[in-house]
């Protein structure tokens, strides 16, 4: 019994095969020495093989009369390709460095008069190709040049599996139009390679190969870049099993990644030369440009139509006052946005749902079972169109959630939006049934295992079940952008609700000041006036009784002032205002002596120096002056000599008044009260007032874009500054 190895296909170390095709030569070197060579070299050269380890590259040539451009030749990865001439006959050299080790590979040119037509060609591609037919036109123009059986577009598909999208095929061949070839047939190795190295060709499958001998080891030779490559064993046994004697393709790639082939294949042996491929590599290049614009133009169309689709989200989720409502009104947008069958969305213990989906059980159990997984999701988020195989429980109606895309509202949250689609029964064409035999050889004591590729191609039909349509890239990122959207606006309004709340307590703070004080500042009044009126019905003397009378009136006016500066505050709370060019001289100039007036302080002294234009409501402005420049008149109005100064001043960014006072000023006690509503200072009892201008005067500088700060000292005066804005121009504000 030998010990066993088990070689996969996708295990086969296809770029150190260690041996070239027939048509081409190979020469490496080290250093400009040359450490390993293809057998037929010799042939070619007519050298023996004792005559060519250790030559310098450059005599070599040399002695041949070969004029290698040695400018031209690059130390990397990138071929550097020239013509020679050799024994009358026209050859390529390829040269390129990988691992430092540089290799020199010669193959013939062969005549093709359709190289001369690569403009014409590229042109076509460029000109006739649109969203719909790149692909044709692509293989009408390879095939005008190589001329195969059978040239192909083969498109990998999201599992690594392939396609065949498009095809131009001889006549009396079967179609292998719409065929799919599993993921074995293209291993994850040689999809890496084709990336790397985008042109392939095998000219005879069942042909010579070359070995690559010296003083290198194989495994060091690494044939990546190579262009003479032998095709490994396993893919030429694969070609012989579908009848093909000759393969050729080259990459489609799409920003940067594999999208698929274009696959020729023709049943006789057949030779491109290097020039022929390139220039099929070139008109593939174009049309992979061409597709990836066009597939670009639509993303952007069709991103910016999500990108509106979200702000009006946003915005509608916003407009409700219920957030659960804003969901429920939305939640069909929502569902659609990822082409999706069904959609459940999980917030504050609620669940919504819309669509085509499970019952409440199997709900249950997904949500549960994203809960238990969701550590494991790739930025809170989790995609499958197989799910209902996956989930480790077994659900009633396992065909509504197929597949999933689950998006967890944050960390630590069992909040969630679950996008579902139905179960999608596919019939899948195969090229052959996708399954492989067994072989075993015995080989330095080892039984080596590997997998034969399948014998037949004959098409094979297979129902899959329990899977859905596959989610498109652009459905995966719309479901992140909702999920942030929704964030977003959940966020939003927890903080609308929290301004909400601290503007409630704002507001029963001020009701509870007003409850208390207003109970204790009429009550004042209605005792006065109760005393009045119980007087006047015991008074006789008419004159004793227009003063009982009058004293009534007189408080019945300060009850309505009181009442009325408390309406007007409210009104300041919820008016919109029109800000526009204030002139203020002629204002504070009457204001002054009306002050002097009302507070019967006919000697107090007002200095008025400049009195620049503000920008505010015309009201509001009134209402500001007349509250500060009346309170400044009136707690100095005790003074020995009392007097009030006003001045304006213009700066880059407003405009500011100071209103400055030599009255008995403000207690540090009181600095933190001095704009709340009824709050009066303690050292002016001996003042009429009920402590509302002040709070007036802030809410009006808020509403107009401005500021009120005061700066005071108890029994030295006070000096209010106000800053409005400056009138430059006309706006509105609300």
């Amino acid at each position: 019994m030998y010990p066993k190895e088990y070689v996969n296909c996708d295990q086969e170390p296809i770029h150190i095969c260690g041996e070239v095709q027939e048509y081409g030569f190979l020469i490496s070197t080290q250093n400009s020495k040359i450490v390993s060579y293809s057998q037929n070299v010799l042939e070619l050269f007519s050298l023996n093989s004792d005559s060519i380890i250790g030559t310098d590259i450059h005599t070599f040539f040399k002695n041949y009369d070969i004029d290698v451009n040695w400018e031209n030749y690059s130390s990397n990865e990138n071929l550097a390709i020239q013509h020679i001439d050799f024994k009358n006959e026209k050859y390529t050299l390829s040269i390129h460095t990988n691992n430092e080790i540089t290799f020199f590979e010669i193959e013939k040119v062969l005549p093709n008069h359709k190289i001369n037509k690569e403009y014409e060609a590229v042109q076509n591609i460029l000109r006739m190709s649109n969203d719909n037919n790149v692909w044709t036109v692509l293989l009408k123009e390879v095939q005008e040049i190589i001329d195969f059986d059978r040239v192909m577009i083969y498109q990998f598909l999201y599992d690594g599996s392939g396609e065949v999208i498009e095809e131009l095929v001889k006549p009396n061949l079967d179609s292998y139009l719409h065929l799919h070839y599993p993921e074995s047939d293209i291993p994850a190795q040689a999809r890496a390679l084709y990336l790397k190295n985008p042109v392939r060709i095998t000219s005879h499958v069942s042909g010579k190969t070359f070995p690559i001998v010296g003083i290198i080891p194989k495994e060091q030779i690494d044939l990546t870049y190579s262009v003479t490559r032998s095709t490994s064993p396993v893919h030429r046994e694969y070609l012989k099993n579908a009848h093909v004697e000759s393969s050729f393709s080259t990459s489609i790639i799409v920003n940067g990644q594999l999208w698929g082939m274009v696959a020729c294949q023709n049943a006789e042996p057949k030779h491109l030369d290097l020039q022929s491929r390139l220039l099929v590599e070139t008109l593939t290049r174009t049309s992979a440009n061409t597709f990836a614009a066009n597939r670009s133009l639509q993303t952007l169309e069709e991103y910016q139509r999500i990108n509106l689709n979200n702000i009006s989200l946003r915005q509608n989720l916003l407009n409700e006052e219920s957030f659960k409502k804003g969901l429920e009104n939305n939640i069909q947008d929502i569902k659609e946005a990822c082409t999706a069958d069904g959609l459940i969305i999980k917030i504050n213990n609620e669940i919504l749902t819309s669509g085509n989906i499970p019952n409440n059980l199997d709900i249950e159990k997904i949500i549960k079972w994203s809960i238990d997984h969701n550590q494991d999701f790739e930025e809170n988020m989790f995609v499958s169109d197989t799910f209902c195989k996956k989930i480790d429980t077994d659900l009633d109606n396992p065909e509504t959630s197929c597949g999933v895309i689950i998006s967890v509202l944050g960390n630590n949250t069992s909040d969630m939006l679950i996008w579902l689609r139905k179960e999608q029964g596919q019939k899948i064409k195969w090229a052959g049934k996708p399954e492989k035999e067994i072989v075993s050889e015995i080989k330095d004591g080892v039984e080596i295992i590997r997998f034969s590729p399948r014998k037949s191609f004959e098409v094979w039909k297979e129902y899959v079940k329990g899977t859905s349509l596959p989610w498109k890239i652009k459905e995966i990122e719309a479901a992140k952008w909702i999920t942030s959207i929704i964030l977003k606006a959940s966020h939003t309004k927890s903080s609308q609700i929290q301004d909400l709340n601290s503007q409630l307590k704002e507001l029963n703070q001020e009701l509870d000041s007003f409850s208390h004080t207003i109970s204790h500042d009429l009550n004042t009044p209605l005792t006065v006036i109760r005393l009045n009126a119980q007087l006047a019905k015991r008074i006789s003397d008419p004159e004793n009784l227009q003063k009982s009378l009058d004293n009534i009136i007189a408080q019945v006016d300060t009850m309505s002032e009181m009442i009325r500066n408390v309406l007007e505050l409210s009104k300041i709370k919820k008016s919109e205002i029109e800000l526009k060019r204030v002139e203020v001289e002629s204002l504070i100039n009457k204001l002054a002596e009306d002050s002097k007036i009302s507070f019967n302080s006919p000697n107090t002294e007002i200095i008025i120096e400049n009195t620049p234009e503000v920008l505010g409501d015309q009201t509001m402005v009134y209402q500001v002056f007349v509250n500060i420049i009346g309170n400044a008149v009136k707690y100095s109005s005790k003074s020995k000599k009392p007097q009030v100064k006003i001045v304006g001043e213009v700066y880059e960014d407003d405009v500011t008044y100071r209103i400055s006072d030599n009255g008995i000023g403000i207690k540090k006690e009181d600095s933190n009260n001095m704009f709340k509503i009824f709050s009066r200072m303690s050292n002016a009892k001996d003042f009429h007032g009920n402590g509302v201008g002040l709070s007036i005067v802030h809410h009006l500088m808020d509403k107009m874009g401005g500021e009120i700060s005061y700066e005071s000292e108890s029994g030295k005066g006070t000096t209010f500054i106000l800053k409005f804005q400056k009138p430059n121009y006309d706006f509105s504000i609300s």
